[in-house]
């Protein structure tokens, strides 16, 4: 099979690679479309130490069913599927109590030596599909994966909708973290970032405030817009700055929601954090059920980003890449087809 191989620091290209065996219990999937991810750009330049070269990456997934294992009954050729890349062992604390994203064997396709969806075939465990509408195009399908992050991070630390919330990064999270926030009713957004195209998408997308942080001071125009501070902040960057700027932004007894996964450690101000009881929230990845949930949502169709979504056949994959760690312009989402 063709696949995309990361092969060193910036550098991708297409190899010919064995097609996969298909065991026990998994289906063989013909891979229509391709997500890349934030996490796939930091493996891209070098800075993901679980993706080493010689891995396929991709974990964002539209495909069809090709085959599938004796064992495995419910599904049938060509059928349109995602599925759930986060696969666990379903058999620790952890798993058994719903918890799957905090698996203590916990492994992600595209990641460590598991090949990932850049490639024109790959084999997953059955009960990982999803089943997908015919009528559904790919480029609001290939949202599945990265909404469930966001449905994750929202059911674990917002009970309620809060008054007012920032969103700090516009990228592909930080626009979900939007859309799904005025869906919750949240009443006042503000977006912060450093690229104004993606400012003005957030705009249209419904944000009340777009903050160009490279012409003003973040946090202060966050707390001068909110009066205060906002009840609410998603970090959906993961840098020291935009961390900082979080909790900063954040009002007396706010939450605080750290998505971003850049920067490995950063400095934080605690014993302000502690006497202003601002909550801190951390969101890692998703659960079985927070992904059926974007399954639903994203077939229900109350949102579209496509305008702001690129394809790029796979062969094209060190340009689609290129253009996604250093160019982005409004582009959300590049999605690969093989």
């Amino acid at each position: 099979m063709k696949a995309l191989v990361y092969v060193g620091p910036e550098k991708v290209e297409m190899q010919h690679l064995p097609d996969p065996a298909v065991r026990e219990g998994e289906v063989l999937l013909k891979v229509a479309a391709a997500g890349i991810c934030g996490s796939d750009l930091h493996g891209f330049l070098g800075r993901s130490e679980r993706r080493q070269p010689g891995l396929v990456m991709g974990h964002e997934t539209v495909a069809r069913v090709a085959d599938a294992h004796p064992s495995v009954t419910g599904w049938h050729r060509a059928q349109r599927v995602c599925f759930n890349p986060l696969v666990s062992c379903g058999s620790c604390g952890a798993c058994l109590s719903g918890r799957q994203n905090l698996c203590a064997d916990w492994r992600l396709f595209g990641m460590d030596r598991l090949h990932g969806t850049y490639a024109e075939l790959i084999s997953v465990p059955a009960g990982q599909l999803h089943a997908l509408p015919e009528s559904l195009p790919e480029p609001e399908a290939i949202m599945v994966e990265p909404l469930a992050v966001i449905l994750h991070a929202f059911r674990i630390s917002l009970a309620e909708p809060p008054e007012t919330m920032a969103i700090f990064g516009a990228g592909p999270l930080g626009a979900l973290a939007l859309v799904v926030a005025r869906l919750r009713g949240v009443p006042r957004i503000c977006v912060v970032d450093v690229n104004a195209e993606r400012l003005a998408v957030a705009w249209t997308l419904g944000a009340d405030r777009a903050i160009d942080a490279t012409a003003l001071d973040a946090v202060q125009a966050v707390r001068d817009w909110a009066g205060g501070g906002v009840d609410s902040v998603i970090e959906a960057v993961g840098v020291d700055a935009t961390r900082r700027d979080s909790a900063a932004a954040a009002a007396k007894g706010a939450r605080v929601v750290f998505l971003g996964l850049a920067a490995h450690e950063s400095p934080l101000p605690w014993t302000t954090l502690i006497r202003e009881e601002k909550a801190i929230f951390t969101s890692f990845a998703y659960t079985p059920r927070d992904f059926q949930a974007s399954v639903r949502l994203v077939g229900a169709r109350r949102f579209d980003l496509k305008p702001w979504t690129e394809t790029l056949p796979l062969e094209q994959g060190q340009q689609a890449f290129l253009k996604m760690t250093h160019a982005p312009g409004a582009t959300l989402k590049m999605m690969l087809t093989a």
